[in-house]
């Protein structure tokens, strides 16, 4: 994982995420992506942990939001993508 794939991963998701979201709710969709597709690639916790501090810092992110993310399992990170896209598209 490199520097300028992981902002354009971050960018793309905030670019695909539904309008109506709050901005807010943009960057956490967006960090959330970034952790769930961070845990399929199966690298170690530091690992992940050390590429999202490095994000936040490129997009200034915020560091509580991307701690509680890095907290969650994979499973509870797909729910979040769900309802906070549920959320955007008015479901």
């Amino acid at each position: 994982m490199n520097d300028d794939f992981l902002r354009g991963y971050y960018q793309g998701a905030v670019e695909t995420a539904p309008a109506s979201l709050s901005a807010y709710d943009t960057a956490t969709l967006a960090m959330t992506m970034v952790v769930q597709h961070l845990r399929h690639t199966n690298l170690p916790e530091e690992r992940i942990t050390g590429l999202v501090n490095h994000l936040l810092f490129a997009t200034a992110g915020d560091p509580t939001t991307a701690a509680r993310l890095l907290e969650l399992t994979k499973a509870e990170l797909e729910s979040l993508a769900d309802c906070l896209m549920a959320k955007g598209l008015g479901k």
